[in-house]
């Protein structure tokens, strides 16, 4: 390896030379470089970040570009002046776009303006208020999800395993709220600077559990120590808690989601309904309902959850409130001491009534063709904070406000999203096989339909509701494998600079976690079957010596270098002894080709300007699979000057190859 000082002097001076050449293009006004060159360190695997800014009338020849300067990659951006404004002025204090230009450097500008809103907007000292209580709900809305599938299942499937990993995702996110919470603007990696804020708390949801025998006792004190952080932290909730505190009134949630959804993501409504029904069973707001038709001209109506708050319930709002149990602590304890006395009797038997009773109402809406319900709601698998999915295919020319609503029947939420019947069958037919909506699918089950279209087609890929479907053809197959490959050469990258650059072994063992579960992907397409959910177990069974080895025997034992090293080691050598398999479609091409072929090229026969194909490509390159040169490419179709873009050459008697 090279020494760091070398690489970072290879990384500057390829930042100099695509300066020295975007700066010669009259139609490019400035440029930016974030990521890890612009705040962290580079090490011999990082790629360069760059958002180039151009004049308003700029015709650019793509979107974005993969470039290469000095050998090192870079993925560069190209964005119209006055797109790049509204980008920057809109971004919300401590959101992702914030962060990503907070921590940029802006390389030169030849337009005053862009120096301007750069030097107003681009900084990581100031969140005001308002974006920060926004920021928060947006956060908590976005880790709520995680938190509720790791409570079903520890609580419901009693998975540890599983669990933990879920429990994972929930800290990554608390540790985004502790880092805004001390005015902060959080980067990619949030955990590092959490443990400083919080030391106590952090290590023991994060550091001592990674570290630790994931017992029952183990998750549980984990889930509880998150349930007190967020009990402890009402105020992460306050935009909605002011908003119902002022109505005075129930206000259904699409009220809710008109009114405060611009300072959400742009999700739908799902994520906002989570914060309210969290808060609602907390028994810190109360949950009614209010009628709703779902198209413009529906003469049947349905229930959506709506909200009231009066202030009388829950705990205070200030950081330092709780002392001993609060009411959240009780509130919590006893709908899961409920919830466990009634996992497979009252509360299966109330969502299957709800399940009838919805099927039965949207039945008669003559503008409603099908209703297909897309998860799984066998005994074993519900509870009291389970949420059904409905999937509806309306009649062509149906118009709707919306494509996601938020239902409720017998207290049951249902989460129904809308279809015409042309865009269902379009998204049908373009489904690959081995997808995660495949797998969703093939397990579905139709409540009702008036249409031949879910009836058995043989030019269909699959048939919805059919599980042994879920096996997956070659074709499909390869395309998945691909990309599951570039998604697992990207995990690698970053897990290899966190253990040889960085020596955070913790930090390295969490992206392991990703990483593996990318392999178990990759695991389970190559013997011709469709991934689930829960992918690690069906990779255990294809190949327990390797997934026991890299994953379920670390799980238990402290991590440290070298038994973290061997795990690296053992991918590595996965990868290698499968890539010709995992790369076929992109190795075929360059065979058949018999010549070298950019990047460029490649985007245009496989017909997708993904960023996993040039991944791939750098990875192979980096193996020495194949040879990476460079060639010119003009940014606009008006520009005078060109930047580089790689080109590859694959032989396919590489001795490299023979040696596999």
């Amino acid at each position: 390896m090279q020494s760091q000082d070398v690489i970072e002097q290879q990384y500057h001076e390829a930042v100099e030379a695509l300066v020295e050449k975007v700066q010669k293009d009259p139609y490019v006004l400035a440029a930016i470089v974030a990521g890890s060159f612009s705040y962290a360190q580079v090490w011999e695997k990082s790629d360069l970040d760059v958002e180039i800014i151009g004049k308003d009338a700029i015709r650019p020849t793509q979107s974005f570009f993969s470039l290469i300067e000095n050998g090192v990659n870079i993925h560069a951006s190209i964005t119209p002046r006055n797109a790049f404004k509204q980008n920057i002025e809109s971004a919300q204090q401590g959101s992702f776009m914030h962060s990503y230009f907070s921590h940029s450097t802006l390389l030169f500008s030849h337009d005053a303006s862009i120096q301007e809103w750069y030097d107003k907007n681009a900084n990581r000292d100031n969140i005001g208020e308002r974006d920060k209580q926004f920021q928060l709900l947006n956060v908590i809305a976005s880790t709520l999800p995680s938190l509720v599938y790791t409570e079903k299942q520890f609580y419901v499937n009693k998975d540890c395993l599983i669990s933990f990993l879920s429990l994972l995702e929930v800290v990554q996110g608390l540790a985004r709220i502790e880092v805004l919470l001390n005015d902060e603007i959080p980067a990619r990696e949030v955990i590092q600077p959490a443990l400083r804020y919080n030391p106590d708390f952090f290590n023991r949801v994060y550091t001592d559990l990674i570290n630790c025998e994931k017992s029952e006792a183990v998750i549980q004190d984990a889930l509880n120590a998150v349930n007190a952080y967020l009990d402890e932290r009402q105020f992460i909730f306050q935009p909605v808690l002011d908003y119902l505190a002022e109505q005075k009134a129930p206000r259904s949630i699409t009220e809710l989601y008109a009114d405060l959804g611009r300072g959400l993501h742009d999700d739908g409504e799902g994520s906002l309904n989570l914060v309210c029904q969290w808060l609602a069973w907390k028994g810190v707001i109360r949950q009614v309902s209010m009628s709703l038709k779902l198209t413009a001209k529906s003469q049947i109506a349905v229930e959506e959850p709506a909200y009231y708050y009066d202030g009388t319930v829950g705990a205070s709002s200030t950081r330092d409130s709780v002392v001993g149990a609060s009411v959240f602590d009780r509130v919590f304890l006893v709908a899961r001491d409920a919830s466990q006395s009634r996992l497979k009797g009252d509360i299966h038997a109330q969502i299957h009534r709800a399940v009838e009773r919805i099927s039965d109402t949207l039945e008669q809406d003559m503008y409603i063709l099908a209703a297909i319900l897309t998860n799984n709601l066998a005994e074993d698998n519900v509870w009291e904070k389970t949420t059904v999915h409905i999937t509806l295919i309306l009649r062509d020319g149906t118009k709707f406000k919306q494509k996601q609503y938020q239902l409720i029947e017998e207290g049951v939420p249902i989460q129904v999203r809308l279809y015409t019947r042309s865009a269902y069958k379009k998204m049908l037919d373009s489904t690959l096989q081995g997808s995660t909506l495949h797998s969703i699918l093939a397990e579905s089950r139709v409540l009702f339909s008036k249409d031949s279209l879910l009836s058995v087609d043989g030019d269909a890929n699959f048939t919805i509701g059919d599980p042994s479907c879920l096996q997956v053809g070659e074709r499909d197959m390869h395309s998945q494998l691909l990309n599951a490959a570039a998604e697992a050469t990207a995990a690698l990258a970053k897990t290899e600079k966190w253990f040889h650059l960085k020596r955070d072994m913790d930090y390295t063992f969490l992206y392991i976690t990703y990483l593996v579960r990318e392999l178990a992907r990759i695991e389970v397409l190559m013997h011709g079957e469709t991934p689930r959910r829960k992918a690690i177990y069906q990779a255990l069974k294809h190949n327990p010596d390797f997934f026991k080895a890299v994953f379920t025997d670390l799980i238990d034992k402290p991590k440290d270098e070298a038994m973290l090293g061997e795990v690296l080691e053992q991918i590595n050598q996965y990868l290698e002894d499968n890539l010709q398999m995992l790369f076929k479609p992109l190795l075929d091409f360059f065979e058949e080709s018999g010549d070298e072929r950019t990047i460029t090229d490649i985007y245009t026969h496989f017909g997708k300007r993904q960023l996993g194909f040039g991944l791939a490509c750098e990875w192979l390159a980096q193996k020495g699979i194949i040879e990476q040169f460079s060639a010119p490419i003009r940014l606009t179709k008006d520009s005078r000057t060109s930047v580089e873009e790689p080109a590859y050459y694959y032989d396919a008697n590489n001795p490299f190859l023979f040696d596999l």
